[in-house]
């Protein structure tokens, strides 16, 4: 079995690190950040000093060395500098104890010497000092006082979990992305406790101590930073408990119907989303007639509206709507699911839904009638996508290749772009027939930029050549796309690709796409505009270099830092680029 005298070395810390992390994790260990340094039972823990205090855990599995950081880089399972800190400084003093027996020739006390310690004494002495610890620590604090309510001889003590619950998941303030670890820490540990409490026997307290946990969360959603998905996380674990709890204490069904109908339809996160289809099982015949019986009921007290007000969103709706087409789907058939999403056809994405009900019941020609019904009814509607793409598969697997071809210029003749060129191209192919709807293509896109420009009401409304430029690059035709960009204008960023392009055979050409664009970018004062003009300037070096006209290009250097003398950073990165001494 492999220890961490085998594993943990400089070469296994800069390979685990990189060569920047591990550089900083020497300057961290040289200054004396790691403290508390420690190593029991298998683990090395160590506190770092950086813009806050880290915490550390190294670790063995196999022959691999594993750590744990708080820091934001650690939360996201890397191996940070705090990390490379915690190594380097067990390499530079292992604690006395080692996992192999082998004690270091370094005296000093060890987690080891401090079990022993703790052993000798009286529990008095163990619990004043556990005390103690607890008054000067909220969060294990917490944990002690439900691990106690949970254990009175009377029964459990729900209001101390209540108020735990309370305390770590309300949120006054903002919890930024670094603050957010602490808080979901804290979070996990008052939910641990909810676990306990079932394993200890109170079932139905934690049914509903789990539902208030959630009206927590939704409320602490909106206020914390939860970019790493963990807060999502633990609030699965808070449902699965919710669930774990009803399997173990049985509730009357209709009861727990009317819960869950509750808490699905008023969560703003999606929780309980599928509650029928979880909790089917435990609703039976009679829980999943009262949630019929809520939901219709429910649907009854919306307020009718006309078409201009039912084609805006209405989040109850939507939820009411979802939940009655769940129980549709659990207790009717197709055609009795179908006829209930088609009661709202108001977005593409009901068709598509129909569509894909009946393509996976194998009903291809119901399917494609379904979402071509969908296609035509919003012609004009940027939303199709994913509509149109369904069709375009489902054609292709009967090589109806034209049908798919004419959803492709649907979408294309709306709103041309490159990527929808691409794909008309990709289309025509199959049917042996792009060289007709490429002319066609390229025709619309001219047609198009010629409506815009006399169209618009001012310059910047304007459409350039920008779109036939990357047709034709794309294509490699790059005189194609010259002649465009020359006879339209293009976006600077096709500029410069056509001046790189023709750099070698066209260098007067490229110079003069190059030379115009290197003051307004030094003009932005902001370093990577700097570096972006410096780099141009290479680039006009190399083709005055070229084109035998050195001394220009000295000329228009000296201009350049006689001008724009003031900007320092601007001059540093001439001068190491070299183009000035």
């Amino acid at each position: 079995m492999a220890t961490f005298s085998d594993i943990l070395d400089d070469d296994r810390l800069r390979g685990l690190a990189g060569d920047r992390y591990f550089e900083r994790g020497v300057g961290y260990f040289e200054q004396g950040r790691v403290r508390s340094l420690a190593e029991y039972d298998d683990c090395i823990t160590a506190e770092v000093q950086g813009t806050e205090s880290y915490q550390v855990q190294l670790w063995l599995q196999g022959d691999r060395l594993m750590s744990r950081c708080t820091c934001p880089l650690g939360v996201d399972d890397l191996f940070c500098k705090h990390c490379v800190a915690v190594g380097l400084a067990w390499i530079d003093e292992p604690p006395p104890h080692r996992p192999d027996g082998k004690p270091s020739a370094k005296a000093g006390t060890t987690m080891r010497d401090v079990h022993d310690y703790l052993a000798r004494q009286q529990p008095e002495t163990l619990v004043q000092m556990i005390l103690e610890r607890a008054m000067e620590d909220a969060r294990w604090r917490e944990q002690l006082l439900m691990k106690t309510a949970a254990d009175q001889a009377t029964g459990a003590d729900i209001g101390t979990f209540r108020r735990a619950l309370k305390n770590a998941i309300a949120v006054d303030d903002y919890v930024d992305y670094y603050a957010a670890d602490s808080y979901i820490d804290g979070v996990e540990t008052v939910v641990d406790g909810l676990e306990d409490l079932l394993e200890a026997g109170y079932a139905s307290d934690v049914i509903t101590l789990s539902e208030e946990a959630i009206t927590l969360l939704e409320g602490a959603f909106d206020a914390v930073d939860d970019s790493s998905g963990y807060l999502s996380l633990v609030a699965n674990q808070v449902q699965a408990l919710h669930y774990r709890a009803c399997e173990t204490a049985r509730p009357d069904p209709r009861a727990l119907a009317e819960r869950l109908f509750h808490l699905e339809l008023n969560s703003g996160f999606g929780f309980f989303h599928s509650a029928l289809e979880t909790y089917a099982n435990l609703l039976g015949d009679e829980g999943l007639e009262s949630y019929q019986q809520l939901v219709d009921t429910a649907w009854k007290t919306l307020a009718e509206t006309d078409l201009e007000e039912h084609s805006r969103f209405n989040y109850r709706r939507s939820q009411l709507r979802r939940m009655q087409e769940a129980l549709v789907a659990k207790t009717g058939s197709l055609e009795d699911l179908v006829a209930t999403i088609a009661e709202d056809l108001s977005r593409p994405s009901r068709y598509l839904q129909i569509a894909q009900l009946y393509q996976e019941a194998r009903q291809t020609d119901n399917a494609i009638a379904w979402a071509e019904r969908g296609l035509e009814a919003f012609r004009d509607h940027y939303r199709t996508g994913q509509l149109g793409d369904f069709l375009i598969t489902a054609y292709e697997q009967q090589s109806r290749f034209d049908d798919a071809i004419a959803v492709v210029w649907q979408d294309f003749a709306r709103q041309p772009s490159l990527p929808l060129y691409q794909r008309l191209k990709q289309q025509a192919e199959k049917a042996h027939d792009w060289p007709e709807w490429r002319a066609q293509a390229l025709s619309h896109v001219r047609q198009w930029v010629d409506r815009s420009q006399q169209a618009a009401t001012s310059p910047y409304a304007r459409l350039d050549h920008s779109l036939l430029v990357e047709i034709f690059l794309s294509e490699g035709e790059t005189e194609p796309a010259w002649q465009a960009a020359q006879t339209g204008g293009c976006h600077p960023r096709l500029w410069m690709q056509l001046a790189d392009i023709r750099a070698d055979d066209h260098p007067e050409e490229s110079l003069a796409v190059y030379q115009p664009a290197i003051e307004p970018l030094i003009n932005q004062t902001k370093n990577d505009a700097y570096r972006e003009a410096v780099d141009l300037l290479i680039k006009v070096e190399d083709l005055m270099v070229a084109l035998d006209r050195v001394d220009e290009f000295d000329q228009f250097v000296d201009n350049l830092s006689t001008t724009y003398k003031r900007k320092r950073n601007f001059i540093k990165y001439l001068q190491q680029a070299e183009l000035i001494a």
